[in-house]
């Protein structure tokens, strides 16, 4: 059977969300990172959304997160799960073999590297290319370049890895990875919701209520809004309504959210002098899922006296700027399976050869 090169593909392996881009298509693939297991047999039931939709609903099936912390946990799993997409996504060309790009957390482990590349070439990478989130999230952005000496912050608060790094010249300068995010917030609301009111809440009826009326405190002048969740009576076992204001919904986030900033703090902390008198007038660019929560942004310059802004309202960045990668890196293949258009991509990480 015949192997097909298949377009160039990009992929964004988020805790909480997996991103595909494809070649001249763009973003063709927001899928939660789930997949559905049948407990008696073993076999994968389902990936992203209607695996999202048998949890918790059929007692045969249990769910997998094949990555956290941005790495893949469970080899066999993260590999299925990047074929599948890939199948899917490269249409009729169900045996394609793409050139592949993969973003990482800038501090991933040597274990979690040698998975992730193993995971990769398994589920039909010809060639394969890992770039630090903070670098792919800044190229999506436009806002690096090999060539030029200006500092750019980015911090990607992700579902299990706030990743903060600072770049100059198209490379990371320093950088630090933290085990908080947006999934921490919600356990956060659990908590707080079975504490107080001995109601036990989903973690999707947590994170529901984060978007809808989350803020971090102080709120100012922010309005008070409220929303109303369903879970289980502790005491009793019966379905039971409760209503959530932001007020609460702040108390139980505002340790979480001191770790996020904590984290910011400490990837800044790790630069030069030189690099330091700048960070001023530059500022701190956030990316990712969490990084839309109201107030953020005014706690992390009261915190660190850097000013904050949003640069990726969609949480595409780190994708976008994968797939510029591969766009870059078009040429004539070189005899090496591992490649990269900057050299200085992949300075932070570790290489190995099988």
């Amino acid at each position: 059977m015949w192997d097909f090169a298949g377009r160039d593909t990009a992929i964004d392996m988020g805790s909480a969300t997996v991103r595909m881009h494809l070649k001249d298509r763009g973003v063709v693939c927001r899928e939660p990172s789930l997949l559905a297991r049948c407990r008696r047999t073993g076999r994968i039931l389902a990936l992203g959304v209607p695996a999202q939709e048998m949890a918790g609903r059929n007692p045969d099936v249990t769910l997998i997160r094949p990555v956290r912390g941005g790495a893949p946990t469970e080899t066999d799993a993260a590999e299925y799960m990047m074929r599948a997409l890939v199948r899917r996504h490269q249409r009729r060309h169900y045996t394609a073999r793409p050139r592949l790009v993969v973003t990482v957390p800038s501090g991933l482990s040597s274990v979690h590297y040698r998975a992730l590349r193993f995971s990769a070439y398994q589920a039909g990478a010809r060639r394969l290319t890992l770039v630090p989130t903070p670098i792919a999230a800044a190229i999506g952005m436009d806002m690096t370049s090999s060539v030029r000496s200006e500092i750019t912050v980015i911090a990607d608060i992700g579902a299990d890895v706030t990743d903060v790094g600072v770049i100059a010249f198209g490379g990371l300068v320093t950088s630090h990875t933290a085990p908080i995010g947006g999934s921490a917030l919600d356990r956060a609301i659990v908590d707080l919701v079975r504490r107080e009111h001995q109601v036990s809440l989903s973690r999707s009826a947590a994170e529901a209520a984060k978007v809808e009326v989350g803020a971090v405190p102080p709120l100012g002048r922010r309005p008070v809004r409220q929303t109303v969740v369903h879970g289980r009576d502790i005491a009793t076992g019966m379905p039971r309504e409760l209503v959530l204001t932001t007020v609460d919904v702040g108390r139980a986030i505002a340790g979480s959210v001191a770790e996020i900033v904590d984290a910011i703090r400490a990837g800044v902390s790790g630069c030069s002098p030189e690099i330091s008198g700048e960070l001023l007038s530059v500022g701190v660019t956030l990316t990712g899922g969490s990084a839309r929560l109201p107030g953020l942004e005014r706690l992390i310059r009261d915190r660190t006296g850097l000013a904050a802004r949003i640069g990726d309202t969609t949480g595409d960045a780190a994708v976008l700027g994968a797939g510029e990668v591969l766009r870059a890196a078009r040429s004539p293949e070189p005899p090496a399976r591992d490649s990269s258009p900057n050299p200085h991509l992949l300075t932070t990480l570790p290489e190995f050869e099988y």
